[in-house]
């Protein structure tokens, strides 16, 4: 028999089977709005915290001098941005006070940082141009406490035994995740001069452990506490137990799911095949092959699994989207073609028993 007939055939059976296909179809459903709804809530409670686990802020990499011995200088912040292991670094010096120079040291006073590389790295440029030596940024909420229509003027250190001023060319929002310098102002960092803290966003939380050593060398402090250091090498490794732990958690709940759900399918199988035993022994009479028996039992199974999968899916989605945990695509598309395969394997071994009976014997009227 072709195969096309055969799937045919199988679908007439399907549709005069109402009650095992209606069953295997409710079954196939649940297992699959089940998994959606438990399984795959935890591979998305999975995929947001890795999302905030390797977000910028979570692959920060500071190292301050600790005793301002001088030694993070330009050169080691241009070195550590060029490491395979940096996404972007800058090094910036401990924020002074300012206050807006029209007005005077009576004025209200800011935050000010120097920083030392690539400014984009730190911020995004909303209005003016980027600042050259002796130039500023300054964010919305510094211009309203400066006094500040817009980003022009300039400001003055909010000392009296130290004169330096800046230019405002420029307004800035903080990139994360430097989303302290929003209450304040950023200028460059004089040429040569040594800075106060190097921090190094990561590529990767995974390479903390390997970058925290390469910008060590670089560094190269005299003693151990010479340098004080903020790492997220901890918090990598607590990423790495935690998403384990989720996965294991998550294979068992899927297996006892779509294991459960099978059991329960190929009870359906087998009750349908002796219910239905002298149909197939009369087409084994008739010269079906056993491949033709077993093919016909799965497909049937198949038939309403396959609508089962459908329902399941749709109400699994809308679910998990109720709950505010919709899982990834890649996950939903599993969990149907995996209920699938296992309505499938479920239906194998009552299609073998039926497939080996004599049909003499089946159609033999007591």
């Amino acid at each position: 028999m072709r195969f096309w007939l055969m799937v045919r055939e199988a679908l007439a059976t399907t549709w005069a089977a109402k009650v095992p296909s209606a069953l295997v179809t409710f079954l196939v459903a649940t297992m699959c709005a089940a998994t959606l709804a438990t399984v795959g809530r935890t591979a998305a409670a999975e995929e947001q915290l890795l999302a905030r686990l390797d977000s910028a802020g979570s692959r920060v990499l500071a190292v301050s001098d600790a005793r301002g011995d001088g030694l993070i200088s330009p050169t080691v912040v241009d070195q550590a941005a060029g490491l395979s292991t940096s996404e972007r670094a800058v090094g910036t010096l401990i924020p002074v006070d300012v206050v807006n120079g029209a007005v005077g040291q009576g004025a209200t006073r800011v935050p000010a940082w120097g920083v030392h590389g690539d400014l984009s790295a730190v911020a995004t440029l909303t209005s003016g141009r980027w600042p050259g030596p002796g130039e500023a940024l300054v964010t919305t909420d510094a211009m309203a406490r400066l006094g500040l229509d817009a980003p022009v003027g300039w400001v003055a250190q909010a000392s009296t035994t130290v004169v330096d001023d800046w230019a405002v060319v420029g307004s800035f929002t903080p990139r994360e995740p430097f989303g302290d310098y929003g209450t304040g102002i950023l200028y460059v960092a004089p040429e040569g001069r040594a800075l106060d803290t190097l921090h190094v966003v990561l590529t990767d939380a995974g390479v903390a452990q390997a970058a925290q050593g390469q910008v060590l060398a670089l560094i190269d402090p005299p003693a151990p506490d010479s340098v004080t250091v903020t790492s997220p090498v901890s918090l990598a490794q607590l990423q790495e137990q935690v998403t384990g732990d989720l996965a294991v958690f998550g294979r068992t709940l899927l297996l006892g799911v779509l294991g459960g759900g099978a059991l329960l399918v190929a009870i359906v199988t087998l009750a349908d095949v002796l219910v239905r035993r002298k149909d197939l022994g009369r087409r084994r009479a008739l010269g079906a092959t056993r491949a033709g028996i077993i093919t016909l039992v799965v497909l049937r199974t198949l038939a309403p699994a396959l609508l089962g999968a459908l329902l399941g899916v749709a109400t699994g989605l809308y679910l998990t989207n109720r709950l505010g945990a919709t899982p990834p695509w890649e996950f939903t598309t599993g969990t149907a073609t995996l209920a699938l395969l296992a309505a499938a394997a479920a239906a194998i071994p009552p299609a073998l028993y039926a497939a080996t009976r004599d049909p003499v014997r089946v159609l033999r009227t007591p």
